[in-house]
């Protein structure tokens, strides 16, 4: 019988399945976010880091970035795999950074955690009042109309991508039977699961109300989130 987990929005006991499995499904989220860093920065915040990987990518464009998570191997893992000069990772709940503790950044950011936060609206509340005045904001999290996915949804499509890399050369075939192998990780899937999210109508339903003339766009499985918000940016910023 499969060890039931502790808690299912932690990734402690799976840090480098979890990581390869960002980096081989993750590139589109990366587009999107390259696209939109500005060429140089003040600070930058990743609110559930996971192992780095974004903060990373943030790094050579911003003079201070703090990266949050609740899994102390996950931020291990990002402190020896991903170390910076410009990076901080802290063992700290998202809804723990706040104004009078931390400041205000000039981007905020997260990818893929917000549906493990109680009371969504009131944290996307004080997500927002994070960004600086001119600063973005970007977030991006799953959607789903059946809320949770079942087990054979992810099999099948494990399946039908494999087909695809291998028809198509997509990817080299041990590279696909790599991404089929972490696409049916046990581990994974039993986290996977248990995530329920909102529905694509509740999901802008809410980002809108909170982040007034956001710019949402569909990204596979998931919406990304993209504002500015209002007033100039400091001078010394």
């Amino acid at each position: 019988m499969p060890k039931a987990l502790a808690n299912p929005r932690l990734f402690d006991d799976l840090p480098v399945v979890f990581d390869d499995f960002a980096q081989l499904f993750g590139g589109a989220l990366r587009d999107y976010l390259s696209a939109r860093i500005p060429e140089s920065a003040g600070r930058a915040v990743d609110l559930g880091c996971g192992t780095g990987l974004h903060a990373a990518l943030l790094a050579p464009h911003f003079a201070d970035i703090l990266g949050v998570d609740v899994s102390a191997p996950m931020l291990e893992f990002a402190r020896t795999r991903r170390p910076h000069a410009s990076v901080r990772y802290e063992q700290r709940d998202l809804r723990d950074v706040s104004v009078g503790l931390d400041g205000q950044f000039d981007l905020v950011f997260s990818a893929y955690t917000l549906h493990h936060v109680p009371d969504l609206p009131d944290a996307l509340r004080q997500i927002r009042e994070l960004v600086r005045p001119g600063g973005q904001l970007i977030l991006i999290d799953n959607v789903d109309p059946r809320r949770q996915v079942p087990r054979a949804w992810f099999k099948a499509e494990a399946r039908k991508g494999l087909m695809a890399d291998l028809r198509h050369r997509r990817r080299s075939p041990s590279q696909a039977w790599r991404a089929y192998r972490r696409y049916t990780n046990r581990g994974l899937l039993d986290h996977f699961t248990t995530d329920v999210f909102l529905t694509p109508e509740e999901f802008e339903a809410l980002y809108r109300e909170v982040f007034p003339g956001v710019d949402i766009a569909p990204m596979y499985r998931a919406r990304a989130v993209h504002w500015h918000a209002p007033g100039a940016q400091p001078r010394d910023a």
